[in-house]
């Protein structure tokens, strides 16, 4: 079914805030979310905001790229600077064993706490849903359950057996003393996709040789030799692309990169792929059975890529159906920036070119589409990604991956992607682009998602995402 003929049930979003948190304060805007059919909400930074210390301290709020009229009205018309802190003392005995400090309040930021919890309480009066956003157990600058860890002694590794631990404890905490939060989504954890060298999400720039991760390979049975060779592999196989054997391969091995038996039954990658698949589902799996056993009202979803990037990331979503509530993959199709799926394909593309000569820009994208199982749009190149999408790119490209999202969750009930417009500095989709979206998206049955962000809502966004969460496309 295409977007033109899609069905009349709603989609709405879950919508994300983040701070300054007076934008929760009034009850108008509530009433503006509910009057637009959506009872969802996500506090993406559940953090207070304190006066900084110094000049060089804290960051910029509303954040540069957050231009919404309450966010700025709510800091009196300016942006000021602020430092993201914890928005509750911790409760001892949840930490009990624990080498990380969890972060405190400060003693005079209480009734700014208060101030939260009426908001929330406001939320629930009126019927919402309330969600907290954990960033990958990490609790860093404004992460769930608010605060910064002390991360001079040691880093943060989503494989070190303290991080689920920490994020069970936070959550037992934030829903101590925020009662009103009734459901937990875990950003990740992910490995890297990318390929051009030096870029922020570079599979080889990634710390993968750490003592948390061989501490992990040894528990479970991993040669980690073999793990750090298979990335090194991946690096040779990708440079050794020739014309005539990139048309072989491409016809050989359709889909083969975004195939996790392609992956677990290669000799070289094997124990690479196995490794990162282990660790993301240890991971998950250990927050999401730790929550729900102290908190079995909780409901918790977990994030992933696109389809075709799963394997690479070490995402299993089929697997992970076991132990999560719902999927939250992706659909993140900006470019020119950081985690943008057009722009990861342009990079592809344009280091598959940079690393194999006799490889031009048309080929590299016909074997991108090929080993990826991502189907092209004749009317939309590779090379034009920097611009607006066709509409053809949304019936082929876009239906495509949300097909497969919505299959590997279990269907549209366990579904609920993010969406987002932009990130770090990217090319923003345009509000047709988020329409088009929205509209593949509702045409394959999905209901909910999570929006990235309410702070960054222009008109003309606000516009397309009510046409669809008042069910009046």
């Amino acid at each position: 079914m295409s977007p033109n003929n899609a069905g009349t049930q709603t989609l709405k979003p879950v919508m994300c805030l983040r701070p300054p948190n007076d934008i929760m304060f009034e009850e108008s805007f509530w009433d503006e979310l509910a009057g637009a059919g959506i009872k969802e909400i996500a506090l993406q930074w559940l953090c207070l905001l304190d006066e900084p210390s110094n000049k060089d301290e804290g960051n910029i709020y509303p954040q540069p790229e957050d231009g919404h009229p309450r966010g700025l009205t709510a800091m009196g018309g300016e942006r000021v600077k602020r430092v993201p802190t914890a928005a509750f003392d911790p409760t001892p005995e949840y930490y009990e064993g624990l080498s990380w400090q969890p972060p405190t309040m400060p003693a005079h930021l209480a009734s700014q706490s208060e101030r939260v919890s009426d908001a929330l309480d406001i939320a629930k009066s009126k019927g919402f849903t309330i969600y907290v956003v954990d960033d990958k157990g990490y609790f860093l600058h404004g992460g769930f359950g608010s605060g910064k860890l002390d991360t001079t002694r040691r880093s943060p590794s989503f494989t070190d057996p303290e991080m689920p631990a920490m994020t069970v404890a936070r959550a037992r905490d934030t829903a101590k003393h925020f009662p009103q939060v009734t459901g937990l989504l875990l950003d990740g954890p992910d490995f890297k996709w990318e390929i051009k060298p030096g870029h922020r999400d570079d599979l080889w720039v990634e710390q993968i040789d750490t003592p948390e991760n061989r501490d992990f390979a040894s528990r479970e049975g991993f040669d980690f030799q073999n793990v750090l060779d298979g990335r090194e592999h991946f690096k040779d196989f990708l440079h050794g692309f020739n014309p005539d054997f990139a048309r072989k391969f491409a016809a050989n091995a359709p889909g083969a990169l975004a195939s996790h038996d392609w992956w677990r039954d290669h000799p070289k990658f094997t124990e690479w792929y196995s490794f990162k698949q282990a660790a993301v589902e240890w991971s998950v799996s250990s927050s999401y059975r730790g929550v729900k056993e102290h908190l079995p009202h909780v409901q918790v979803g977990n994030s992933s890529r696109l389809p075709f990037a799963e394997p690479l990331t070490g995402h299993n979503t089929v697997r992970k159906q076991a132990f999560i509530d719902f999927q939250q993959p992706k659909q993140y199709w900006w470019s020119g920036g950081v985690a943008g799926f057009r722009g990861t394909i342009v990079n592809w593309v344009d280091t598959l070119v940079d690393w194999n000569p006799g490889i031009d820009h048309e080929l590299a994208s016909e074997l991108f589409g090929a080993v990826f199982d991502y189907p092209l749009a004749a009317s939309y190149p590779v090379s034009d990604y920097d611009g607006e999408a066709t509409d053809e790119w949304f019936s082929t490209a876009v239906r495509d991956q949300t097909a497969k999202m919505i299959s590997n969750s279990s269907g549209v009930d366990r579904y609920m992607p993010w969406v987002g417009l932009e990130h770090f500095g990217s090319n923003w989709l345009t509000p047709s682009e988020l329409d088009r979206l929205l509209g593949e998206m509702q045409s394959q049955g999905a209901t909910r998602y999570c929006y990235f962000i309410y702070n960054s809502m222009a008109p003309q966004i606000w516009d397309v995402i009510r046409k669809y969460s008042q069910g009046t496309n």
